[in-house]
């Protein structure tokens, strides 16, 4: 019996990914937002990960911004996004409150998720 919980324990543990390899992943397959989320969310990455999850808040926060002139420019109309994308952006904003605090509500205003 005690064999048994050990053997599932152990089965568990290995089944599951590390913060790293999830990482590495992401970063192959996933967009730079998911992937700044990821970072801010497992805060313990930025320790082994650090300039990877800095970069990855640099590009994010380049793209929001470049989304965000664009409809500075435009003024009057709102700006079309993808809904993925969107999504996103918008979940990213929510996870990094500092962000949040600074584009959530221009967000809302400017843009439209198609």
């Amino acid at each position: 019996m005690k064999f048994r919980i050990f053997f599932l324990c152990l089965l568990s543990t290995q089944c599951q990914k590390s913060l790293e390899d999830q990482f590495d992943e992401l970063k192959r397959t996933a967009s730079v937002f998911r992937l700044a989320r990821f970072c801010e969310e497992n805060k313990v990455l930025q320790t082994t990960k650090g300039k990877e999850c800095s970069e990855a808040f640099q590009a994010s926060r380049d793209r929001l911004e470049e989304i965000l002139s664009r409809q500075i420019d435009l003024s009057f109309t709102k700006l079309i996004l993808p809904k993925e994308e969107g999504e996103e952006i918008e979940l990213l904003l929510r996870t990094k409150p500092e962000w949040g605090i600074r584009y959530l509500e221009i967000w809302k205003q400017s843009v439209i998720l198609e």
